[in-house]
């Protein structure tokens, strides 16, 4: 798929998000989602979800309990309404999507960006106004992993403490590694990472960065890969890994 047609795809996400597309349209899109790379799918559902729950919120917030006496003031109040006459058919306000597209970022965004900064929530009694919708960011390579449709989590322990959490995506080809609390090697020894199918392959030394939990690691080409490794080898690390630590198993 060409580029603009990924942009096309991404700027439809919001009025898809809201159910404003009729059902031609929504084919279209789901047509669309199903001939893109992952990369599109993931940030169109990103994008989805964000809208969706951040209506969802604004609905809650705003809602008010109306009072008892209501209902029986409008019921009292109908037979003395008087009932107007039939008024010719309107036009449709239904807009097709490209006109949605072509006014999304300027009454859409302005819009749902001044709902989300009227939302106030009450924190010990304080009620601070805060804003829910900031510019989208582009979603980083280890979020468009874990939140892809097929991505699953496991974690496995090391011996001196400490977890490993592998995230992985079989659509994306790649795991996300993130460490925590896991002591450094002892002096002369490194800890190295292993995709295991048959013949472990290493993908590398785990960095200090890494053991400091600063951020997520992305390692791409996990393959037919049925287990992830930890091992403790000799500074510099060895072709094959000679001390095992810890496994996690990579379901299908």
């Amino acid at each position: 798929m060409s580029d603009a047609s990924r942009q096309r795809l991404l700027d439809a996400a919001e009025v898809y998000a809201l159910h404003a597309v009729s059902e031609a349209e929504h084919a279209e899109i789901e047509n669309d989602l199903r001939s893109v790379d992952d990369t599109a799918r993931v940030q169109f559902n990103i994008l989805v979800s964000e809208i969706q729950e951040t209506l969802a919120l604004v609905s809650v917030l705003d809602a008010v309990e109306p009072p008892a006496e209501l209902r029986t003031r409008v019921l009292d109040e109908i037979p003395n309404t008087p009932q107007a006459a039939p008024t010719p058919r309107e036009k449709s306000n239904v807009t097709s999507m490209a006109g949605h597209r072509e006014r999304r970022k300027s009454k859409w965004r302005t819009t749902v960006m001044a709902a989300a900064a009227a939302v106030v929530v009450a924190v010990g009694g304080v009620v601070v106004a805060t804003q829910v919708l900031q510019n989208e960011p582009t979603p980083t390579q280890a979020e468009q992993i874990v939140a892809a449709p097929d991505a699953r989590e496991a974690v496995a322990e090391f011996p001196g403490g400490g977890t490993a959490t592998v995230s992985y995506s079989r659509e994306s080809d790649s795991v996300v590694v993130k460490l925590d609390g896991v002591p450094a090697p002892e002096p002369g020894k490194d800890y190295q990472m292993w995709f295991v199918d048959g013949t472990p392959r290493s993908v590398g030394l785990v960095t200090a960065d890494q053991l400091s939990g600063d951020g997520d690691t992305v390692i791409d080409g996990m393959g037919a890969s049925t287990n992830f490794a930890f091992s403790l080898e000799p500074a510099g690390g060895s072709p094959q890994p000679t001390e095992v630590l810890t496994m996690v198993s990579l379901t299908a």
